[in-house]
Parts: structure tokens; C-alpha cells; sequence
């Protein structure tokens, strides 16, 4: 008996078997073993993109908030949502929260590519308040947007004098940088030139009229000199020994526009004046209801005094609050302003001129004492009042 055809036939057969279940239609080769690894790789892009995200984010408040302690900005609060930054608050000048915008958005922080922009929106949202332009006396003006009328306004604050604003042609701006530079004190070391040109025919009397309020500012410690809907104005601190000289000669009838207000703060005067105000309420201070603005009935003597002291003051007054750390910041903050509003009002009632006087919170930024006792603790929380500076 012969096996070898059939076993042939068989093994023939299995081999066709393997042969199909080899080379069949099934799916596409893909490398399984390395599902591993893209899982990975993506959770690891999902938790980087997220972190990422927190990380600018929190480089974005960091830098804005270091800004604001720079800039003693501390009625601000911010809202930091990626890189958009909102700032909110009530500045003590309309100038101090454009002031405060524009180093937010030009705040630069370090990043392995060099130093960098974080933030790439800041707007303000400022409240009502006590500050608007031309409720206060003594508040500075801003420039009009997108007018082709000629206007300035230059600071001097520190040792820089900017000068900002839009003159009709090259010669006046070129005028104007030059008398800025020439003969200018010891104490101005940095002339700063943001003057735009809008290419028209110089008004007869408009290049006198820019000279003087360089003129006149290069002679003040600080201040502001602004040319605004045809109004010359100005806000000097200077020596008492000055003062006349100054007011003489930016008082003096223009030919192109007005003389309008001229604000003269003599720093003897000032000085004095603040002293005072804090020897008062250092001696009896203003005090409220715990966690309320209500201010104590018993302090209504101190609140007549203090109206007696702060009418007697040149310029503008604000009416400071302050809080200890007891609290989140944006209650102190809150609270605080509530507070030196309610002041605010409190001597109003009391013959004080409501222009004369503005309002701002400072929540528990510049503590007196150690929050860490009771007694220290008791000093933070205080109202102070200060004449606004000719450059605020």
C-alpha cells in the first residue's frame, strides 16, 4: 500500500491554506506596538498647551501687577484673562490711568527669546468715581483725538520733560524741541519729543503760544503746561521765591487763543499744609463701622477740623483710604474707596468745594505697621489727605 499521493495531496492543501491566510485581503499594516507613544506624545501637547496658556497668563499678571507697584498706581486692580489685561479702578487723574495703559502695554518681560511684550490688549474700566475731566479743578487735559486743530501738552515730572501733542508744521516743532533743550535747568536731564506734525499753515501767534508753555515749565520743579480748545493752561509747583516771576509771565495775554487757568502751587505752602493735615489726623483719627464705610459719629469734631485745615490748602485735595490685609484685596480696595468717598463727602458737607477735593482707594498696599498686630494692624487702617501734585 502506497501513502505517498495522498499525503502529498494533503500537504499541498495545507500549504494552499497558509498560503491564502498569508496574502488575503485583511487590514493595512500599521505599526500597533507604537499607539503607546502618540498617546503619550498627545497627552503630553494637551497638558503643555494648558499649562502654556496658565503660564503666559500668569507672566502677563506679574508683569502688570509689578508695573502697578512701579508706577504707585495702587488704586488699580486688574483683570488678566491670557494675554488681554483689563485695569480697573479710579484713577486720581484721567492722565494717571491713560499714564498707567500705556506702561502696562509697553511692559516688556523676560522669555528665552529675549525680552518681550506679554500683554497684548489693556483696556481701562474706569468707574464714575471721584475723578472726571474738568470736575476737579486743577486736573489735567487730554489731547483731542483725531482733530487736525493744533494743541499740546507737556509735563514735566521728575527729570523728564515730555512734550506731546500735534503742531501745524516742522519748523514750530523743531522750534519748540530746540527752546526745550536750550538753557534748560540741571535737573531736567531728559527732553522726551512725541510732537506730530499735521502739515498745515502755522497760526499767527500759535508758535509763541507753544514757547511759552516750554518756557514757563523749564521754571517749575514739576508740572503740567497744556495749549487745549484754544485755552492756554497751566499747573505749577515751584519755590515760593519763583512763584511771582512764573505767574507774570504765563498770565500775559497771547495772541493766538487765551489765557485760561494758572494753577501756582508753592512747595513751602504745600508742605506745610500736608503736615498739618497729618498731625490732625494722626491726633484724632477717622474712624468707621468694622467692615462699613459708615464713618464713627464720634468723629464728627475731627471732620470739622480737618474741613477748616483743607480749605485753607492751595490746588486740589485727595482724600487717601487705606485698609489692613484683613480681607481679599479687591475688598480692601473697594472698602477703601468707599471710605475716603464717604470723607469726601463728609467735608463737602462741611464748606470744602467738591472741586476742589477727589477720592481714591488704596485697599492695604502701603501698610503704616506690622499687620501681624493688632496695634499695627490699627495704623493701616487710616485715611490721609495730600494736596495732587502739578505733574499727577
Amino acid at each position: 500500500m502506497s501513502l505517498g499521493p495522498e499525503v502529498s495531496a494533503e500537504k499541498a492543501a495545507h500549504s494552499v491554506r497558509r498560503f491564502r491566510a498569508a496574502s488575503g485581503e485583511g487590514l493595512p499594516f500599521f505599526p500597533y506596538g507604537l499607539l503607546p507613544v502618540i498617546g503619550f506624545v498627545l497627552l503630553t501637547l494637551a497638558a503643555w498647551s494648558g499649562f502654556a496658556h496658565h503660564s503666559i497668563e500668569n507672566v502677563v499678571r506679574l508683569t502688570a501687577g509689578q508695573t502697578i507697584l512701579d508706577t504707585g498706581a495702587q488704586w488699580a486692580s486688574l483683570d488678566v484673562s491670557g494675554q488681554w489685561v483689563t485695569v480697573a479702578g479710579t484713577p486720581p487723574t484721567p492722565e494717571a490711568g491713560e499714564r498707567l495703559l500705556s506702561a502696562i502695554r509697553t511692559a516688556r518681560a523676560p522669555t528665552w527669546l529675549g525680552p518681550a511684550r506679554p500683554a497684548t490688549k489693556v483696556k481701562g474700566n474706569f468707574g464714575e468715581g471721584s475723578v472726571r475731566p474738568g470736575q476737579a479743578s486743577g486736573s489735567t487735559p487730554r489731547l483731542s483725538p483725531g482733530t487736525d486743530t493744533p494743541e499740546y501738552l507737556f509735563r514735566l515730572s521728575g527729570a523728564r520733560l515730555t512734550l506731546d501733542g500735534r503742531v501745524p508744521d516742522i519748523a514750530t516743532r523743531d522750534a519748540v524741541i530746540e527752546a526745550a533743550n536750550t538753557n534748560r535747568p540741571q535737573r531736567i536731564e531728559l527732553v522726551e519729543s512725541n510732537l506730530e506734525t499735521i502739515g498745515i499753515a502755522a497760526p499767527d501767534g500759535f508758535r509763541d503760544a507753544a514757547l511759552r508753555g516750554v518756557e514757563t515749565l523749564k521754571l517749575c520743579n514739576s508740572g503740567t503746561a497744556s495749549f487745549n480748545a484754544l485755552q492756554f493752561d497751566l499747573r505749577c509747583e515751584l519755590p515760593g521765591s519763583e512763584a511771582e516771576r512764573v505767574r507774570t509771565l504765563a498770565s500775559a495775554p497771547l495772541d493766538y487763543g487765551s489765557v485760561g487757568e494758572i494753577q501756582i502751587l508753592v512747595q513751602e505752602v504745600v508742605e506745610t499744609c500736608e503736615e498739618e493735615l497729618t498731625r490732625l489726623l494722626e491726633a484724632s483719627r477717622i474712624e468707621f463701622d468694622p467692615g462699613s464705610d459708615r464713618i464713627a459719629s464720634s468723629k464728627a469734631a475731627v471732620l470739622d477740623l480737618t474741613a477748616r485745615a483743607a480749605a485753607d490748602c492751595p490746588g486740589t485735595l485727595r482724600v487717601e483710604g487705606h485698609t489692613d490685609i484683613t480681607g481679599g484685596d479687591g475688598i480692601n480696595q473697594s472698602l477703601s474707596r468707599r471710605r475716603a468717598e464717604a470723607v469726601r463727602a463728609a467735608l463737602i458737607q462741611r464748606g470744602v468745594a467738591p472741586s476742589r477735593i477727589i477720592a481714591a482707594g488704596y485697599g492695604s498696599a502701603q501698610p503704616l505697621g506690622d499687620n501681624a498686630t493688632e496695634d499695627g494692624r490699627a495704623m493701616n487702617r487710616r485715611i490721609e489727605i495730600r494736596i495732587l501734585r502739578a505733574d499727577e
